[in-house]
């Protein structure tokens, strides 16, 4: 990743609850409930040099959460040499102080309402010290410098990182960066593609993570989907846009999926992001993946996907081919649960069946939602017609809209009895899940202008496992 030179113009700091500019400062004993704490140093201090604010009520609460943009006002406010651009009216008021942690190269994750923890403090605090790599490098960087000492030992598993940080131990890391006459500095490149570590989140988990931090966070997921590793997709679909697919496995984070909003990746990579743009990060892709003495080709449309290998395993970029080449969702999977799938396809099931399914409908109202289209309706109706059709190309050896025997989908739709004005059809076969062959659908003119049609309400998908394809795939949708 390439830095150039970035002047910020001098302007307000912006604001949040809890952290406020442009209130007289106020010493720690004034808090009604840091007399005693463990910080309460750390927090005068900030408090005294207008870093912090407390709340309305009197209190500091020190043990509170504290979330990324309000860290790196913290962390801006301190080093007032950098100075974070007014938002325009139309942005939040975090805008200034991402601009700044985006033009540094810092690992942000974008999302204020992700959780934060410890691990990625740790990263953040590290680059703003020249130093990049993993999570554990950061860790001990920091625990060798003097700027962290762990929570219940000076080591990578003391320090907690996967603990949410709190506002007292934020000011504390804060204040140990000014006590040593240290600035603010971007992050290094090594002035090639692909400098960056491939820190890659959905939901603002990364792989590693605990399930049970997960579910703390995010909430019981929707839906525990199978998946062709034999992991389970924890499915979390209440917003179109912020649609992502958190993979676990033996309660621990082993793949990640997410589309539109759901997701971030290093150097600033989100959803919006041009394939030039990944390339100029992450650099060369990889064409396959090697396994034993095999290797696997993963073949795509033209500048319709990046395959990398990351610190923790692999990563594919997907893009949006007739929208400017924008990229539009991510997947990554653990090394080793990648490495243990020899061919490209799941043991079939019954869940997993029902999961492809499920996952292709809501796919397409991720989609529509980037677009402003109203959703689809599920419509089983038109799933069991869609069902009997992938079979009937599975077991008989064709892949078309026309069976042999002369059908159509407008026979079909009426065998099934399904009543419609209008109607449409998509088919996809031999992909190995939802994600690539939705991918390979909105790439496609005639399948996207289905997926998006303004006036197509309802939507049925049927999967059947077999034939020479292994993965038949076929969407009925129609309007009343």
């Amino acid at each position: 990743m390439m830095l150039a030179a970035f002047v910020f113009a001098a302007g307000p700091i912006g604001r949040s609850d809890g952290i406020v500019e442009g209130v007289p400062s106020v010493s720690a004993a004034a808090f009604s409930d840091v007399g005693g704490h463990w910080a309460a140093d750390a927090v005068e201090w900030a408090a005294a040099n207008g870093i912090v604010d407390g709340y309305p009520d009197g209190t500091f609460r020190p043990d509170g959460a504290v979330s990324e943009p309000e860290f790196l006002a913290m962390l801006l406010r301190a080093f007032p040499q950098t100075v974070a651009p007014e938002p325009a009216p139309s942005e939040p008021w975090y805008a200034g102080f991402y601009a700044v942690a985006r033009a540094y190269g810092w690992p942000v994750a974008g999302d204020p309402d992700a959780p934060f923890d410890r691990g990625r403090v740790a990263r953040i605090v590290a680059a703003s010290q020249g130093v990049a790599g993993s999570e554990e490098e950061a860790i001990r960087y920091l625990l060798a410098n003097g700027l962290a000492r762990g929570k219940t030992s000076p080591t990578v598993e003391g320090f907690a990182p996967r603990d949410r940080l709190t506002r007292a131990e934020a000011v504390t890391f804060i204040r140990r960066l000014t006590e040593r006459g240290l600035y603010l500095q971007p992050a290094p490149t090594d002035g090639q593609p692909g400098a960056a570590s491939a820190d890659i989140r959905v939901f603002g988990y990364a792989i590693g993570d605990r399930e049970q931090d997960v579910v703390a966070g995010l909430g019981e997921p929707a839906r525990r989907d199978a998946s062709l590793y034999g992991f389970d997709w924890y499915v979390y679909n209440r917003d179109d846009r912020r649609y992502g697919l958190i993979g676990v496995q033996s309660g621990r984070v082993v793949a990640l999926f997410g589309i539109i909003d759901a997701w971030e990746a290093e150097g600033g990579i989100r959803f919006g992001s041009t394939y030039d743009e990944v390339r100029n990060v992450y650099g060369e892709p990889l064409e396959f993946i090697e396994k034993g003495n095999a290797r696997y080709l993963f073949k795509y449309g033209e500048r319709e996907a990046l395959l990398y290998e990351t610190e923790k395993g692999y990563a594919t970029f997907f893009f949006d081919r007739r929208d400017g080449d924008r990229a539009v969702a991510l997947l990554t999977v653990e090394r080793e649960v990648e490495q243990s799938l020899r061919g490209f396809y799941g043991e079939p099931s019954e869940r997993l069946r029902q999961s492809l399914e499920l996952e292709s409908f809501e796919l397409a109202n991720a989609s529509r939602a980037a677009y402003g289209l109203r959703p689809f309706a599920w419509d089983e109706s038109a799933a069991a017609v869609a069902r009997k059709h992938s079979c009937d190309m599975a077991q008989n050896g064709y892949f078309d809209h026309v069976a042999p025997d002369g059908r159509t989908l407008a026979d079909r739709l009426k065998a099934g009895g399904v009543r419609y004005r209008l109607a449409a059809e998509n088919l996809a076969a031999g992909t190995p899940d939802a994600f690539r062959a939705h991918v390979g659908l909105m790439n496609s003119p005639g399948h996207r202008q289905n997926l998006l049609h303004p006036s197509l309400e309802r939507l049925g998908v049927g999967v059947c496992f077999g034939g020479e394809m292994n993965v038949y795939l076929t969407q009925n949708f129609y309007a009343l």
